[in-house]
């Protein structure tokens, strides 16, 4: 019998886990509205932002500095594979398939290079704090809740940049048609090179900021990375608001669900609820929203 305790527990850890996938997720879906492209490279560039924490932090002890540090340079990892690898592609007939297998290669080069350069052992990551409050019975990690509020902190400042700024105004026009905002003035080829930056960014921000629940190492991204690629599945691709309810949703899912099953069996429940979306609403929970 499940006490009341542990399953609010669970609910709580879902809760604060989805706001920590969230980020994930609406790098990988708000790439796909903008530029069309199902980047198979985010969760590399979530290992990339993991190591850069761990290096960053090693040194300065500051997480604050790690987080920063890791948004920057996976921001300009992912401005400069758009500008290399993805814009040559764009004037082919077939894009899509393309871009997804010049995205894949990225991932495996770049898993392989870490590889390389410092080993596959796994990294274990500092923790930010060791304490923890009880509140009525239910423990609170006082990290978890940190990471959640730098992580609703990053997708506020994203949603002002996107509704509140000129390059926002930009990024909006170039996804509802790129011929218009050419005839405004807008440069699509610059949104697209910006906006896959801010995704890579987002992923590089989730790779500190979960890299204490996955510790560091050069293939950690793909776990990550599949639980976004559900959620942007389920919440729809494009639709960020469908994203964020579908992270919290299935993170909460998760949660619950490891109560009773294995993380791997809880996966695998989530990827049959995924299956079940898409053959009731092809495009998500996002398209029905909306």
């Amino acid at each position: 019998m499940v006490s009341i305790e542990l399953l609010v527990q669970q609910v709580i850890n879902g809760l604060l886990f989805g706001g920590q996938l969230a980020l994930m997720a609406v790098g990988l879906t708000l790439i796909w509205g903008v530029a069309r492209v199902l980047n198979f490279s985010h969760g590399a560039m979530f290992m990339v932002g993991g190591f850069v924490g761990f290096f960053t932090l090693g040194l300065t002890g500051n997480i604050a500095v790690g987080v920063v540090s890791a948004a920057l340079i996976v921001f300009i990892l992912g401005y400069l594979t758009e500008i290399a690898l993805i814009r040559p592609l764009r004037d082919r007939e077939e894009f899509g398939i393309p871009s997804m297998v010049v995205t894949l290669g990225l991932a495996f080069f770049l898993e392989n290079a870490f590889i390389v350069w410092i080993g596959s052992q796994r990294e274990s990551f500092p923790r930010f704090t060791s304490v923890v409050w009880n509140v009525g019975g239910i423990n609170l990690s006082a990290q978890r809740v940190l990471i959640f509020v730098i992580s609703v902190i990053t997708l506020g400042l994203l949603f002002y940049v996107i509704a509140r700024t000129k390059l926002g105004l930009g990024i909006r026009a170039v996804s509802q048609d790129n011929d218009t905002a050419l005839l405004m003035g807008v440069r699509p080829n610059r949104i697209y090179a910006i906006t896959f930056g801010i995704s890579a960014a987002l992923a590089g921000v989730a790779g500190v900021l979960l890299a204490p629940l996955f510790a560091v190492y050069p293939s950690v991204g793909w776990y990550p990375f599949l639980l976004s690629f559900v959620v942007v599945m389920v919440g729809g691709l494009g639709s960020v608001r469908g994203t964020l309810l579908s992270a919290m949703g299935l993170a909460v899912i998760r949660s619950i669900s490891t109560i009773w099953v294995s993380s791997e069996m809880a996966m695998v429940i989530l990827f049959g609820i995924m299956i079940l979306v898409l053959a009731v609403y092809p495009d998500g929970i996002g398209g029905y929203l909306e």
